[in-house]
């Protein structure tokens, strides 16, 4: 084994006690919780390391809680499993203690974190900055899959939160939330919670992330993104099927580019709004995003809700199925110096429709 890692062989997995890890064909999961505890403290006796687990089911009966100095990487195959009766509210947790502001966090990478069907959150991080999150599967956790609850720099990438089509969501589930930012997400999948992403942070960039659910048995989707952060960004993402609304913007100085809002199928007709504004989430910024809905449920609005001081340009709406609030505005100030005026010089600026195409003379 390579120094400073802890990880189960194949041989292990394949003992008959199943002390040690079962592959994922027996009928039940054996508890590795000890196995692996023992494993995290030899790590953070030796200065620290990376737990490694290879194909194979792990069951846990409570908490695993990553320190500091401890990484996991998991292969494909390998699943993290929560067994009936668990203890505690997530599964894993990632918590480098109250003097590690600053330290880096390290990686969580690969594998399978699987609730069970419990109302759990599959992966949790407190305390932890500087910390990578990829190629990993959170499965059937139905309140959370991904909690960033405190730190900065705890950014996702390649990531699924996945609950089965067939099930129920939690009560108040979210897919990912972050309640601490400078911090980002790239390419997740976000299927079957109440809502899909939320951010009750500041600064952080969200980037080609897929919302979806199947209201029909897990429940409806009121709001996709939940965009309560100050100064966030979202670019390419698309906000599939919701009641409500596609974003809902609750903090000002947000900005939203090539995003799309599909409106539910199974959602009352000429209902909903592609975005859905706050009282405090004006002064924003859209750009090249997209509106479109089934024609038996169609979107009563585009934009609806608080659009002052909001620049609104190049947005796109498909014909016959989304019925009004189509938008195009540029701020000319609010006389309070939130928004400086809109000033144009000479003939640079032509928005009557034209017959030909304007000289350079017509701006």
């Amino acid at each position: 084994m390579v120094p400073g890692t802890a990880s189960l062989d194949a041989d292990d997995r394949r003992r008959p006690n199943g002390q040690k890890g079962m592959m994922d064909t027996e009928q039940t999961t054996p508890d590795c919780t000890d196995e692996l505890e023992n494993r995290v403290a030899g790590l953070v006796a030796g200065g620290g390391g990376t737990l490694q687990l290879a194909d194979g089911v792990y069951g846990l009966d409570r908490t695993l809680v990553l320190p500091k100095d401890v990484s996991l990487c998991m292969t494909p195959h390998a699943i993290l499993r929560a067994r009936p009766g668990f203890r505690g509210d997530a599964i894993v947790l990632k918590d480098a203690g109250d003097a590690a502001r600053h330290h880096p966090g390290g990686w969580i990478r690969g594998g399978v974190i699987d609730g069970g069907q419990q109302p759990l959150t599959g992966l949790k991080v407190v305390r932890t900055s500087r910390l990578e999150i990829a190629d990993i599967e959170i499965r059937n956790a139905t309140f959370k899959g991904i909690h960033v609850d405190a730190g900065y720099e705890v950014n996702i990438s390649h990531v699924r939160c996945n609950n089965d089509l067939d099930k129920p969501y939690a009560p108040g589930s979210i897919g990912i939330h972050y309640s601490s930012g400078d911090s980002g997400v790239h390419l997740a999948h976000i299927i079957g919670f109440e809502t899909g992403l939320r951010s009750d942070a500041f600064s952080c960039h969200f980037t080609q992330v897929h919302v979806w659910n199947y209201d029909a048995s897990q429940g409806p989707m009121p709001y996709c993104f939940y965009c309560n952060g100050h100064c966030d960004t979202y670019l390419q993402c698309y906000a599939d099927s919701p009641t409500r609304a596609g974003f809902h913007v609750l903090k000002p100085s947000q900005t939203f580019i090539a995003c799309r809002t599909y409106y539910s199928r199974w959602a009352a007709d000429n209902a909903g709004a592609g975005v859905l504004v706050g009282p405090g989430g004006g002064h924003g910024t859209y750009l090249g995003n997209g509106y479109f809905a089934h024609p038996e449920h169609k979107l009563a609005k585009a934009f609806d809700g608080n659009l002052e001081g909001t620049t609104i340009l190049g947005e796109s709406y498909r014909d016959n199925v989304v019925m009004g609030g189509r938008e195009c505005r540029i701020p000319a100030g609010d006389g309070a110096g939130a928004q400086p005026p809109l000033t144009v010089s000479g003939p640079g600026l032509r928005l009557t429709p034209r017959a030909t195409p304007p000289g350079p003379a017509d701006g």
